[in-house]
């Protein structure tokens, strides 16, 4: 998985992982891998992974450029909801300049995990959630991945 975008918290056993990122049209599509460690040496395993979200360019150009915003101490708290099913982000900063950190919430619409799933759905049931504190470079970092893998990547 070399094209990836990843969100790592601050004490590195928790990550949030987009891979398989690619524009096709007028959409940016990706999966998502919630990830765990029990130990900063070992490699992370997701415990969580789904498949085929969609994010129209101009969604993801805005998302993009708000996570600069929240890097930059211009805005401290931003939301991120997606078009249709996917990921929404909830981000608040603490601090300033280098101490700048930041409270991630991730909510993720779980309908695309198959059948079950979307009838858990038509009853309510269908997100699961991960918080992580993370640091301005790594928050940065994952942006400009984000960016990289989304506008000037090999699936334009």
């Amino acid at each position: 998985m070399s094209d990836i975008a990843i969100l790592r918290d601050e004490r590195d056993l928790l990550w949030l992982a987009l891979s398989d990122i690619s524009r096709h049209g007028s959409d940016v599509l990706y999966d998502v891998h919630f990830c765990a460690r029990e130990e900063p040496g070992e490699a992370p395993s997701p415990f969580l992974s789904a498949s085929g979200y969609r994010e129209p360019l101009e969604g993801m150009r805005h998302f993009i450029e708000e996570l600069g915003h929240a890097v930059s101490g211009e805005v401290s708290a931003l939301r991120h909801d997606p078009i249709s099913d996917g990921m929404s982000i909830e981000l608040k900063a603490s601090g300033q300049g280098e101490d700048l950190t930041f409270e991630v919430v991730l909510w993720l619409d779980l309908t695309r995990m198959g059948r079950a799933m979307k009838a858990r759905a038509v009853r309510g049931r269908h997100q699961s959630g991960l918080r992580l504190h993370v640091t301005r470079a790594g928050l940065e970092g994952f942006r400009d991945s984000l960016f990289t893998l989304a506008f000037e990547g090999s699936g334009q």
